[in-house]
This record gives structure tokens, sequence and C-alpha cells, in this order.
């Protein structure tokens, strides 16, 4: 009797207190919050991998660690031949860092106002666009060479923050369905089926962000990578990369690295190089936009374009690389829930 009445007692206390812990442990999370959101996120499609290749494993966990190693292949390829080419334009085009900082960088800048020269425009105005042509060079060589200093010192933080990545996504992957049992059970039961449509929506999101987005900048990445090959481009793997990132950028698009490695060439007398990565970067990008991503990610029509557009914009501002996962993520989860209340709303007052 004595311990009934402890737990009616206690029973008042328990909300707040589990509040409170919550906070906390937000608190002491916070530095790591999104690092951990990203590994959750990423554990969804190592999950998906695992469960492909469990069958032949019979193993689990080995199961999740070969689905982490298929999924990081691509990233570290990505991010291995984009250092390797940045690393190369350094030593072979913009000399030494030394030589960078001072604002002397051993660039041919002579060409540029032979270029600029022939285009018969008033001297005065010929002399202003080289010297802007000029500075935007040396700007971009110095912003290229402190960037790599700060790089470097914030190495042990990245490294922090790439071993917490590691564990978040296996403990996440291995104990998904742990997380997810045990998310059922807190859950009342009138609330379950609300709760269910939210998560059948975040699945929809997340395969969206992979169907809609990931991989038509990947095939728009590639399709560029070979054009820049073939039009005899330096460095073309590295300005594929770039053209498949820029994919994500608003109206603009890829066009922002297309027209201005187009007008570049045009300036120092490559006029047919030049005007056919216009034109070939114009076909690319039509086609991967206007017919490729439509036709991958038709199933996915439910989620608004524009919970995308705003989550991939002002999730990378606000939360860096992991923000182009979490920020499309949390806007259309929050575009669910005010989607499937407003579904249950309105059968409540059709049935009153």
């Amino acid at each position: 009797m004595a311990l009934e009445n402890l737990k009616i007692k206690s029973f008042s206390t328990i909300i707040p207190l589990i509040i409170l812990l919550t906070l906390l442990s937000l608190g002491v999370l916070t530095p790591i919050l999104t690092t951990l959101i990203f590994g959750a996120i990423l554990a969804y499609y190592v999950r998906y991998i695992a469960k492909k290749i469990r069958p032949y494993l019979k193993n689990n966990t080995l199961s999740v660690f070969l689905g982490m190693i298929i999924l990081a292949i691509p990233l570290i390829l990505l991010i291995y031949f984009t250092f390797n080419q940045f690393l190369s334009i350094a030593g072979s085009l913009f000399g030494s860092l030394q030589q960078a900082a001072t604002g002397n960088p051993p660039v041919n800048l002579n060409q540029i106002n032979e270029a600029v020269q022939n285009l018969n425009l008033p001297s005065n105005v010929s002399q202003n666009i080289a010297d802007s042509i000029k500075s935007w060079i040396t700007e971009f060589i110095s912003y290229m060479a402190s960037s790599v200093i700060t790089l470097v010192s914030s190495i042990p933080f990245i490294a922090a923050q790439i071993l917490i990545l590691f564990f978040s996504v296996f403990y996440f992957a291995r104990d998904g369905d742990k997380i997810i049992q045990y998310t059922k059970d807190i859950i009342p039961d009138k609330d379950k089926d609300f709760y269910h449509q939210i998560l059948n929506s975040a699945d929809d999101v997340l395969k969206s962000i992979i169907v809609g987005n990931i991989i038509p900048a990947v095939i728009l990445g590639i399709l560029s990578g070979v054009v820049y090959y073939f039009l005899g481009y330096q460095y073309a793997i590295l300005l594929a990369i770039i053209s498949g990132i820029a994919m994500f950028i608003p109206v603009i698009g890829p066009w922002i690295v297309y027209g201005a490695i187009g007008i570049f060439s045009i300036l120092i007398g490559n006029t047919f190089q030049g005007v056919m990565v216009i034109i070939m970067g114009w076909i690319i990008e039509t086609s991967t936009d206007f017919y490729i991503r439509p036709k991958i990610a038709v199933q996915y029509s439910e989620i608004h374009p524009l919970v995308f557009l705003l989550g991939f914009i002002y999730g990378a501002v606000t939360m860096g690389v992991p923000g182009l996962f979490i920020g499309p993520l949390i806007l259309g989860i929050t575009y669910a829930a005010y989607k499937v209340y407003r579904k249950e709303k309105v059968k409540s007052n059709k049935n009153s």
C-alpha cells in the first residue's frame, strides 16, 4: 500500500524531471547536436544498404559495417579528388602560399591584358576591366591560401567530429529498430496514427533528398566532367565536382560555373572552347532539370519543391554541409505534420 501511495505522489514529478534532464542533455550535446542528427540521417541510408546485404552475411553488425563502407566510398573519393585537385592547382598555378598572400602570384596576367585590349574598348575602360580581373584573381588566391591554413589548424576539431559521426552512424544503424520500438512504446495510443504518418513522410523526404537532388547532381557532375575533359580543360574532375555541387544553388545553379569558365576562356582567346562549354552546359543543365530530375523523382511528388529549396539553402547556411540533409528533413517533417493535422481536423469536422 505504501508503495502504491509513493507511485501516486511521485507521478507528478516524472514529466518535469524528464523534461529537465532532456534540456540538460541537449545543453551538453549542443556542440555536436548537428553531427548526431546528421549521423542519424546517414544511418537511414546505411540501414537500407545493410538490409540488402544481411541475407548474405547473416550478421547484423557486420552488415552495418559493410553498409557504412559502401556509403563512405563515394564520399571518400569525392574528398580525395577535390583536395588532390586543389593541391595541384595551388602548386602549379598559384605558386607558394607566401607569394599568394603578398598579392604577387606567378600567374600570367599579361595574357588577360592582351585579351581585354583585343575587345577594342576605350583605353581607360580596358585598363579598369583588366585591373578588376587581376584584383579578383589576387583576392581569390589569397582567400584560398588562408582557407588552407584555417583548414589545417582545425584538423583536431574535424577529426573529433568525424569520430562522433562514425559512432553515431553505426549505433543508429545497428540499433534503429530498438529506437523505433522505444518511441512507439512511449507514444499514447491515440496519437500513434499521427506519428506513423509523420514517420512515413520523413521516409519520403529522406528518399527524395537522394532521388530528387543528389542523383541528378551526380549525373550533372559526371556529364560536365566529360565535357570539360574533351574540351581540354585542366582540372576537369574539380570543375565537375563544383558543377555538381552548384546544382543546389537556386535559380543560377551550375550556370555560375559554366558562365564563369566560358567567359574566362573567351577573354583569354579560347573562343571556341568558351562557346562550347556554355552551349554544352546549357544542354546538360536543361536535360538534368527538366527531364532526369522529374523522371526519377515523380513518385515523391507529394513533397512540395519549396520545402527542399528552403531546406537546402538555409540548412546549408546555418549548419554547413550536414544542413543539406538536416534542413530539408526538418522542414519536410514540419510540412507533413501540418498537412496530417489539417487532414485529421477536416475529417473530424465532417464526422461531427
